[in-house]
């Protein structure tokens, strides 16, 4: 709001005055004054009674009022503040309130410093909030309606406004954007009539991730929800997880997605009435061609495994990760995959002989699933009835080698002729938070509530197979860690340590991708500007980058030795796009 805007609201809680009276008091031309006065009514917050004009009746007029005599509406309103105000409908850091209003980091920290000192904002950790001011909040809440509703058509109603704005209007309507959602959901096998067409905005090419992260997020009561259970396991091998998971963060469904996919594999959901029942969910998947079969249990597990021992011609050592894992050691009760991952070809080739034996059939490459195609398994075998076996060799899905420290720590099983090592609790959840496969996030959940682990032990771990591997997968395991602190409220002691090194990879990748100055890396990654100078001056201590001045002007420079430690031949994964 500009402040003559605001000194003429703070002139008229004095009572009602002319144009006249205002443009003399301010010192403006009464033209300007009018505009001022015509812009203010406009908006709601003016009325004119002839040739008086008071402040409005209405609530928000109302509201502004409690708020004139609390607050510096100057401060409070001038300038940036009313944009920040804005960005701060929940709990947020200054990263995010940056990228809602499109400021300048320094614009943002100004502002919210300014707010913090008249009481209007509250800072606990690195999040910021509205100050707990019932009217402050409701305010808060008319101006982002308003807002919302000038960004679409009169006949429309906005669902989800940020970095794009998803919207429905009734069906046959016209609307500006792209088509998404439940009305997308006819060209992926899916007729679903809807009283609604749905939009987003801008226009753009629509992946399959964003139609059902849209719906999602769309979605109003069981049955819609349900829809979009069943829209994913229509095109399940067509879906890539990991995108999906980064989508429904940023539309704000993480949570249910995550209950989605314990859901359609018949176990347990955090959100009971998100759903509608197990067997009205069958009986519906059911007209669209699908069916629905819980997971195997134990017993099924342990059948499988007893058989495979029984079946080899020769000893055989593999190690158990996964939710099969888990299974075994009683912290999950069904699961549909039984990982394995042996170290020689030798044994690699015995256990596919076995398998063979018993039945099973290896799934056709050109039919394994783009999540499954990134996990790069030796073979995938399966077997009506049983779970779904995973062979890999040496390398567990195609992210960690099977390490000395592994086998070390993992516990024995024997079934006859196969000796079956558990990877720890520790080896399995590091995994399982770095290949984002359907239902890792319940499992991490799941082995954090049985107890305390060695984290240390896992970050140094870690750090030891991205020097094996010549992977950076810090960034994958970093998100993983924070939607369990978002979804379950578990905080890990290695946040801190593994987000430093995530921001010294991002700045190392940014100076590789042609970035020279901070402010050109703070456009390239998502931390804030203090962070990354602090972090600047331990790489250069550490010799990974130098600082050069040309023309009178500091440039940063990536070192052969910087070089090395981004291991160059991969995609950098930390980066904005």
């Amino acid at each position: 709001m500009e402040r003559s805007e605001i000194e003429v609201l703070r002139l008229l809680t004095g009572g009602p005055l002319s144009i006249r009276e205002m443009a003399a008091r301010m010192g403006l031309s009464y033209s300007r004054t009018a505009a001022i006065v015509r812009k203010l009514v406009g908006e709601g917050y003016c009325e004119r009674a002839g040739k008086l004009v008071g402040l409005s009746s209405n609530a928000k007029a109302i509201l502004l009022r409690k708020l004139l005599e609390r607050y510096d509406l100057r401060t409070l309103l001038g300038g940036s503040s009313e944009r920040v105000i804005l960005a701060l409908s929940k709990a947020t850091d200054a990263t995010e309130i940056q990228r809602r209003t499109g400021l300048a980091q320094s614009t943002v920290y100004q502002a919210l410093r300014r707010l913090m000192a008249m009481g209007a904002v509250r800072k606990q950790g690195d999040l910021y909030s509205l100050a707990d001011d019932p009217d402050l909040r409701t305010f808060s809440e008319l101006l982002a309606r308003e807002l919302e509703a000038k960004e679409v058509e009169p006949h429309a109603i906005l669902i989800h406004s940020n970095h794009l704005r998803l919207k429905k209007v009734p069906a046959g309507a016209p609307a500006r954007g792209t088509k998404t959602a439940f009305s997308l959901f006819p060209a992926y096998g899916i007729d679903y009539p809807s009283p609604h067409d749905y939009y987003v905005e801008p226009e753009h090419e629509m992946s399959i991730e964003e139609v059902l992260v849209h719906a999602l997020r769309a979605a109003e009561g069981k049955a819609e929800a349900t829809m979009c259970a069943i829209f994913y396991l229509k095109n399940r091998d067509r879906m890539d997880p990991a995108r999906i998971r980064s989508l429904a963060r940023r539309f704000g469904v993480a949570s249910l997605w995550a209950d989605l996919q314990n859901y359609v594999r018949g176990l347990p959901v955090r959100g009971a009435d998100s759903f509608l029942p197990w067997d009205e969910f069958k009986e519906k998947a059911g007209l669209y061609g699908l069916q629905i079969l819980p997971p195997p249990g134990a017993e099924k597990m342990m059948e499988v495994l007893r058989e495979l021992g029984s079946r080899l011609d020769s000893e055989v050592h593999a190690y158990l990760f996964g939710g099969a894992n888990l299974l075994l050691r009683g912290l999950k009760k069904a699961t549909r995959d039984l990982d394995l991952v042996v170290g020689r070809e030798e044994d690699f080739l015995r256990v596919r002989d076995a398998l063979l034996r018993m039945g099973f059939e290896p799934l056709a490459r050109e039919r394994l699933a783009p999540a499954d195609r990134k996990l790069n398994p030796g073979d995938i075998y399966v077997s009506e009835g049983r779970p779904r076996i995973d062979l890999f060799t040496g390398v567990i899905c195609g992210a960690l080698s099977l390490t000395e420290g592994m086998r070390r720590r993992a516990e024995t099983m024997v079934f006859g002729k196969l000796v079956l090592h558990l990877l720890s609790l520790e080896d399995v959840f590091l995994l399982k938070s770095i290949t984002e496969r359907e239902g890792d996030l319940e499992d991490m959940a799941a082995i954090l509530r049985h107890g305390e682990l060695r984290w240390d032990e896992m970050l140094e771990t870690y750090f030891e197979e991205e020097r094996v591997m010549r992977r950076h997968l810090c960034f994958t395991l970093l998100d993983n860690l924070e939607l369990l602190l978002q979804r379950e409220g578990i905080a890990v002691p290695i946040h801190g340590r593994l987000l430093r090194h995530c921001l010294e990879v991002g700045i190392l990748q940014a100076l590789a991708r042609g970035a020279t100055t901070v402010r050109e890396i703070r456009g390239l990654v998502d931390f804030p500007e203090h962070a990354i100078r602090n972090r600047i001056g331990k790489l250069v201590k550490e010799g990974k980058i130098v600082k050069r001045r040309r023309g009178g002007r500091l440039f940063l420079v990536l070192t052969e030795r910087g070089r090395e430690s981004l291991f160059e031949s991969q995609q950098p994964p930390g980066l904005k796009s």
